[in-house]
């Protein structure tokens, strides 16, 4: 079953585990430009452990250190995170060779418990209390962990996704045939709120974030509480707010979803995790100032709802781009306070 038994020998060895006595393949992902292997592996003293490979672009070993940091920095603020081991050499990763390409491997404790099957207001408001908690006990680090990349929701950076999904979406709607006058109007809101961000951007609080607070790396234990939270290999430095309003609107579009696409649904479902998230960790005042144009930028502007209009261009369908393009500028205009604040 596992073309990769040398590999985990070595893997063993190297993080001093005790002899496997079951292995199971969680998930095997392989294509030329990324690797991720996840193996749910069972010592001989009954102990289990998460050991990943793992090969991409945008992870250095300073990141694979810090994700090692920033799990033991919540671990040890009472969160419950994996942990991750150190090896031989003092490191909480190992460079391997894997059909002649490097990769590098990882071993941290396996959490009990089960992803959440979809997304309710009362695991809303736990995943807050999570994700403030979190924000709360890195903002206090002793030591700032050297990560050398943000988090996916980081802007203004090098790796500005949410302004590379924009750009694009200008570039197909000039020969797109959309309405000109909407494109104009959605574009003037969308630079406009980025010029106001920016000149706040400096000022609010920063540090090191787990950057995939999806509803896959959730954990409930047996009375659907929330129990754990996994999955670091995106953690990076960003700012806090704009941390918190790039996963608050991913979930609230997960809600949308799965509520007929309903607007109010993730409007109920981003003011159930602000209230979760201020219950840990308040939010200053510079920090609410900004939070109203992070959540317009991120439900109008955030990869899935960029794919969809381009999805429409390429059909041909320019009565359904025009509605999506006012559906944005809605999001944009929308004040979200009542729900968020």
């Amino acid at each position: 079953m596992f073309e990769d038994k040398t590999l985990l020998k070595i893997i063993q060895d190297h993080f001093q585990l005790p002899a496997f006595a079951g292995l199971s393949q969680v998930q095997h992902e392989e294509e030329p430009d990324d690797l991720r292997i996840v193996i749910k592996a069972t010592t001989a003293d009954g102990r289990s452990y998460a050991v990943r490979m793992m090969s991409n672009s945008y992870s250095t070993l300073e990141d694979h250190a810090g994700q090692a940091s920033l799990c033991g920095l919540l671990s040890g603020g009472g969160l419950n995170v994996p942990t991750r081991l150190y090896g031989s050499d003092g490191r909480p990763y190992l460079i391997l060779s894997r059909k002649g390409r490097e990769v590098w491997a990882t071993v941290e404790t396996w959490l009990p418990g089960k992803e959440p099957e979809s997304l309710t207001i009362g695991l809303a408001e736990q995943a807050g209390e999570w994700l403030g908690a979190m924000h709360r006990i890195a903002g206090q680090a002793p030591v700032p962990i050297p990560f050398t990349s943000g988090s996916p929701w980081s802007l203004f950076g090098q790796e500005d996704e949410l302004d590379q999904d924009a750009q694009a979406l200008e570039t197909a709607l000039q020969t797109g045939g959309a309405e000109p006058l909407l494109v104009r109007e959605l574009f003037a809101l969308y630079r406009g709120k980025r010029s106001v961000l920016r000149a706040s951007w400096s000022e609010l609080p920063v540090g090191p974030v787990q950057g995939d607070f999806s509803l896959n790396n959730l954990l409930m234990d047996e009375n659907g509480c929330l129990c754990g939270v996994i999955d670091f290999h995106l953690a990076g430095t960003d700012v806090f707010v704009g941390h918190l309003a790039g996963e608050a609107s991913f979930l609230a579009y997960a809600a949308d979803k799965e509520n007929a696409e309903t607007e109010a649904v993730g409007d109920r479902y981003l003011e159930a995790l602000m209230t979760g998230y201020e219950r840990s960790r308040p939010l200053n005042r510079r920090e609410r100032s900004v939070l109203n144009d992070l959540i317009g930028l991120r439900r109008a502007f955030a990869c899935y709802q960029v794919d969809e209009v381009l999805g429409e261009i390429k059909a041909g369908n320019t009565e359904q781009v025009n509605q999506k393009l006012k559906d944005m500028i809605l999001y944009l205009q929308k004040d979200y306070r009542q729900a968020a604040l």
